[in-house]
Formats: structure tokens, sequence, C-alpha cells
């Protein structure tokens, strides 16, 4: 059975739908939102997972009481306990982790610890607990599988290449891989002026214009702190040095990976703008469902463009080069500051250019130290997210 952290969210949505189309909706363990019961309440009713979690618990007595009056057994939880319980739970074999940011830390942790298949779209809890998360899935077996589309095109390139990731984290590939290559759109602002990012709008920031996406991530996209994220991500599932990393700004979006391996070759990853080819493989790995999605039409394709990215040229993926490089808790500051910002900038507090400032001075002022517990992990962010608001707080008044 299977567990959708963020059931509500655009990540949420599209797997259902996927599981829609394999016929499988009575697989469904839990499915969880943060605030929206009103479309919770209408997954309950089309899916009738055993558990529903929502955030607050006034929510979750609304929620309940119209379980109730429509007679659906659902039972309703709420807040994190919640979360980790659909998480962990012996029934369920493998869990979506969907939910933006740091919420979904605990419960994505409790799944791997309890040895499940994780499908990784929160790229977030990852980076933030680092090696903890890796070293937790070693000792209990758990597969993690990236469902952002530029790692799960790498799962693609490397299973179809015939390496063994039965335990992703257990891959070594000093021996077979040169270095992987991640594509980026370059967002919506690729040819602005710092003068035309100091008058950009919220309203602006989150028009991706090529992927159907939630606020934050758009967000991250537009300012490439989601790809340094990803650079980061990357380094952490695939065991691989920041320098065999490589970025590379493809407008088309039609190109989500290239794998350089050690013989020369080098083979890509090519689909539509559909986050639901992801999903699927990572939901059926490592075979692939027979569903019916559009298929890339590759003879209408008059040009493909790739552009090296310039030394300064992104801010913000330069800053998660250097928490990368730094290691430590130093992923976990420049997450939750990255987090902070963007709240403050989507709330008009901040302009769009001071997101990477505020980011640099958390990676200034706070003091790395190893990640050895989920407690400390949570401790780090804590103290991030109180000294860039203080920070924010004074300087932008």
């Amino acid at each position: 059975m299977i567990t959708i952290l963020g059931s509500t969210g655009t990540i949420g949505i599209n797997t259902l739908s996927i599981i829609s189309k394999t016929q499988k909706k009575k697989s469904i363990f839990a499915l969880t939102a943060n605030k929206n019961f009103k479309l919770l309440f209408t997954q309950i009713k089309s899916y009738s997972p055993l558990y529903a979690v929502i955030n607050n618990k006034y929510d979750a007595k609304k929620l309940s009481d119209l379980c109730n009056k429509h007679k659906l057994n659902t039972k309703i939880l709420n807040g994190s306990e919640g979360l980790v319980y659909v998480s962990k739970h012996s029934r369920v074999k493998t869990v979506l982790s969907g939910i933006v940011g740091a919420a979904a830390l605990k419960p994505t942790l409790a799944a791997i610890e309890s040895g499940k298949k994780v499908l990784l779209a929160n790229k977030e809890s990852l980076i933030m607990s680092g090696s903890l998360m890796i070293n937790a899935a070693k000792k209990s077996g758990a597969v993690i599988l990236p469902v952002d589309s530029e790692h799960n095109a790498i799962l693609q390139i490397m299973t179809t290449a015939g390496l063994d990731f039965n335990n992703i984290q257990n891959f070594k590939s000093n021996d077979t891989i040169n270095k992987i290559t991640l594509t980026a759109s370059g967002g919506p602002f690729l040819d602005f002026s710092l003068k035309q990012l100091s008058k950009v709008l919220p309203s602006q920031a989150i028009k991706h214009p090529k992927w159907k996406m939630g606020k934050k991530i758009s967000v991250d996209s537009a300012s490439m702190m989601n790809k340094g994220l990803e650079i980061i991500e990357a380094a952490l599932l695939f065991n691989l040095k920041p320098n065999q990393i490589n970025i590379l700004i493809h407008p088309e979006s039609i190109v989500h990976a290239l794998v350089s391996f050690s013989d020369g070759s080098v083979i890509s990853h090519m689909s539509n703008h559909d986050m639901r080819v992801a999903i699927s493989y990572a939901l059926s790995w490592p075979k692939r469902y027979n569903i019916d999605l559009d298929e890339l039409k590759v003879d209408s394709i008059s040009s493909l463009s790739f552009k090296k990215v310039r030394k300064n040229q992104f801010k913000c993926l330069d800053l998660c080069m250097k928490a990368l490089k730094l290691g430590n808790n130093a992923p976990t500051v420049l997450n939750a500051a990255n987090e902070v910002a963007v709240e403050k900038f989507l709330e008009n507090k901040i302009k769009f250019i001071d997101i990477p400032v505020i980011i640099e001075y958390a990676l200034k002022k706070m003091r790395f130290t190893k990640n050895n517990s989920l407690k400390s992990i949570l401790a780090c962010d804590q103290l991030t997210r109180d000294q860039v608001s203080d920070y924010i707080r004074i300087k932008w008044k």
C-alpha cells in the first residue's frame, strides 16, 4: 500500500492520476494535506484511503465531520505525529514524499528508517539531513527513488545502462560514470538585467515558462536555487563529488539529464514537459507502467540548444555549490534561509534580488557542525530561521 504525503499538491494530484490509470485505487493507505481539507475530502471520496492526515486539528475536525456525514470510513489524523504514523505503518510499502519544504523531513525519515520504498519529490528533506538520511537507508534497506525530472532521468539512464540499483545508495559511480549533467530551463528571468530583476514581482516569479508547479518551487526555479538544490541532491543520491555534476541551460526543457560514462559514451533522457513521466517510473521502478501518456514527437523538434552557466550568473546557484563544498550542516542552513527568504518575497516584504543576500548572510553567520541526529538538524533549521527572520526584520523595516 502507498502513503502520499502532500496529496493535494501538484505532485500528489499527478500521482493520483497515475494510480487511477493503473487501476490500483484500493492500494492507497493514506492521503495527507496541509490546509486544503476540501480537496482532501474530495480525494477521500474518490480513493477511499484508510487514513487521511491534515495539519491543523480544527481542519481535522471539519474533515472528520464531513466523512461521518457521508458515511466514509477513513480515519482522520492531524499534525506531524499523524504524518509519521502513516509513513512508517507496517502495511505501507511505498511512501511518496511530496510535501513542500522542511515539513517533510520527519515523516520522510520515518519512512526510510522503516525500510520503505520512498519516492522523493521533496528534495529539501534530503538536503537538510544529508548523510543521516542516506545512512538510515543503508541500515534499513529502504530504497530512495527521485521524482525530480532530472534525477529521475538519471535513474532511468543508469537502470537502462544495466547498473544495479536495488539499493541506490550503495551505488559506486567512480568506475563507471565520469559525470552527470542536469539541465535547467533558466526560468522566466534568464536574460534579465540586475535592474530588471530588482523590479520582479511575486506574480511573475511563480509563472514558470515550462512546468506547472507550486509557488515556492517556482520562485526557486526563477532564482536557480532549485537547480542548486538539485546539485546537492544528486551528490547525495548518486554518491558523486561536486566536480562530477554539471549544469547546462536548456530552454526547451526536453533533455532532462545526461550521463557521461567512462568509455566516452554520453546517454541522455528526453521527454515532454510532464511530471507524470517521472512519477510513473518511480512508482513502477525498475519496470515501466503501460499507461497512456503523450509520446515525445521527436520529428517535431526543430532544434535543441544548450548553454554553459556563466561564472557569477546565478548567485543562488553559486551559494548551493558553496554549501555542498562546506559540507556538514551548511546545506541545512542554506535550505532554511532560502525558505524564509522566499516566504518573505511572496509576502512582498523583500525584493527578488534580496533572496541570495539573505542566504549568504546565513552561511556567514551560522556555525557549521555535523548533522548527527534528527534533533540536531531540527535545531539548526530553527536557529537559522530565527537568525534570518531577525536579520530581515532589522534590515528591511
